[in-house]
């Protein structure tokens, strides 16, 4: 594999090669051709990222596909995680024509949360409103928090943890 040797010249021409037919792959499935460039550009840099090992891999196109097919499928699971999100949160708002109790109620609930944040630990803080308020993917804060996916994951699992057991206290 003439990548495998770090070669950027021969990444180009992989990227130039393998482009078009990724991108129409992507694009069928997302419909939007700024998400099928960002994911396409995000296989291509963990193919750069993973140049060393590519020298054993039997087919690179297949492992092209391999990758975007992940990618689609993970994409695909935090879309319906948000639209669930989303969901729950619009129906634990209280509606215009609520009483006051019911507003009052969500109001406390709401503050709860908030003080159950703040009593994370300040990495837990930052990669939960990471996550949840600026809508970063889990690369994202990977990388700006310099750890791994796998790390962000396990402080975001352990945040979301963390504030529905002081929710059940309260």
């Amino acid at each position: 594999m003439i990548a495998s040797t770090g070669d950027r010249e021969a990444f180009a021409t992989l990227y130039t090669a393998y482009f078009p037919r990724l991108y129409r792959y992507v694009y069928f499935t997302m419909r939007s051709r700024a998400d099928a460039e960002e994911i396409i550009q995000d296989i291509f840099l963990k193919v750069w990222e993973r140049k060393e090992t590519l020298a054993a891999i039997r087919s690179f196109e297949d492992y092209l596909f391999i990758m975007v097919r992940h990618r689609l499928f993970d994409q695909a699971k935090q879309q319906a995680t948000r639209q669930r999100a989303e969901l729950y949160s619009s129906d634990a708002q209280p509606e215009a024509g609520n009483s006051v109790e019911g507003e009052v109620i969500y109001k406390e609930y709401h503050k709860a949360a908030l003080e159950a944040i703040t009593r994370l630990p300040k990495r837990r803080q930052l990669i939960f409103f990471m996550r949840t308020q600026q809508s970063m993917s889990l690369n994202e804060i990977a990388a700006a928090v310099r750890i791994s996916r796998s790390a962000v994951k396990k402080h975001l699992y352990a945040s979301i943890h963390f504030i529905k057991q002081q929710l059940h206290m309260e």
